[in-house]
């Protein structure tokens, strides 16, 4: 069990018990994640979150539109602010170094949740997360590429800025996933060191 706490049932959001009670996303969040990381997000349907939270399952969708959301939502940093970091970095440093600082830089000004390392910890336990990206981290990967393609002058849909921008992509993820579980520092040190790796292997002959 996650030392965030024991999971707390709210109330019972049912006809004829009065006014449903008032359940928070977070709250919600809470429950799901905790009982993910200690059962298996395949082992628990949201019908038994919804249960252990004390409302129906038609108040979890009022919050979230699938249960991979409420996993993958919560780790949504500004992604659009990732532009203004490529630009910023230094134009001295390698594309890879660039991509690096602005990464982590990305990260280090995200606002660090509590629960951020009980969700990468789940998604790292289960196949079916890491395949099911949402939108943002598609949206991310068009940014890179398309900066990656100015820097080389080349068009987005070339080759090189394609594979750059994806296997930075999955360096980043495969970083935040071995932080949720091994880490003791935080998941932009994680990232940083994981992009290091990738530049000092570019640089090898």
């Amino acid at each position: 069990m996650d030392p965030e706490g024991p999971v707390r049932a709210t109330g019972t959001d049912s006809p004829g018990r009065g006014r449903p009670p008032k359940v928070t996303r977070e709250e919600l969040e809470r429950v799901a994640l905790v009982m993910w990381d200690d059962r298996g997000y395949d082992a628990v349907p949201l019908a038994d979150v919804a249960a252990a939270a004390g409302v129906t399952s038609r108040t979890i969708f009022r919050y979230f539109p699938s249960k991979s959301e409420i996993v993958w939502g919560g780790l949504i940093a500004d992604i659009g602010g990732m532009r203004d970091y490529l630009h910023a970095a230094p134009p001295e440093e390698s594309l890879l170094a660039r991509i690096r600082i602005a990464v982590t830089r990305l990260l280090a000004s995200a606002e660090n949740k509590p629960l951020d390392r009980l969700r990468l910890r789940i998604i790292s336990r289960t196949p079916e997360l890491q395949h099911s990206m949402p939108e943002p981290f598609r949206v991310w990967h068009t940014i890179v590429r398309d900066w990656l393609a100015a820097e080389l002058d080349a068009k987005p849909d070339d080759l090189a800025p394609q594979v750059i921008a994806s296997g930075t992509q999955a360096a980043i993820l495969r970083a935040l996933l071995w932080w949720s579980t091994q880490g003791s520092a935080e998941p932009h040190d994680a990232v940083d060191e994981a992009l290091r790796r990738l530049e000092d292997a570019a640089a090898q002959r």
